[in-house]
């Protein structure tokens, strides 16, 4: 019959499995988004960044109280939506760099919780 120490050293075996394959998946994600931002950057962000009239509605937000702004030229228009494309995807990386570094944290005390209860349970087994 398994003692009381081996069940506990085999419950938290089996936690940390589930946790490292949870932070694993979540990393790959991770590493998605830092080598593409684009395909995982938001649906609403991306829509507003493919032509400058989905990007002029998005910020040309005129209430019925307030008189619209008028359309710039089609270059400033062009121009405007590549620097705040390039800040959008700036901003997806740097969220994928954290997860990443999250998900580096939760691997290596995973990973190490997951080293010292196996030899746990190994000991309590041999005696």
């Amino acid at each position: 019959m398994k003692s009381k120490l081996e069940i506990y050293a085999l419950a938290i075996c089996f936690t940390s499995v589930i946790c490292l394959v949870i932070s694993f998946g979540i990393g790959g994600y991770a590493i998605v988004t830092i080598g593409a931002p684009e395909f995982t950057m938001n649906s609403y962000e991306y829509k507003k960044f493919t032509s400058n009239d989905a990007y002029w509605e998005n910020i040309n937000s005129c209430y019925k109280h307030e008189k619209c702004k008028d359309r710039p030229s089609e270059d400033v228009l062009t121009k405007e939506r590549n620097e705040s494309k390039a800040i959008a995807i700036k901003e997806e990386k740097r969220t994928g760099m954290q997860l990443l570094i999250q998900c580096l944290i939760f691997i290596t005390a995973s990973g190490v919780a997951l080293y010292i209860h196996s030899k746990i349970a190994k000991q309590a087994r041999a005696e």
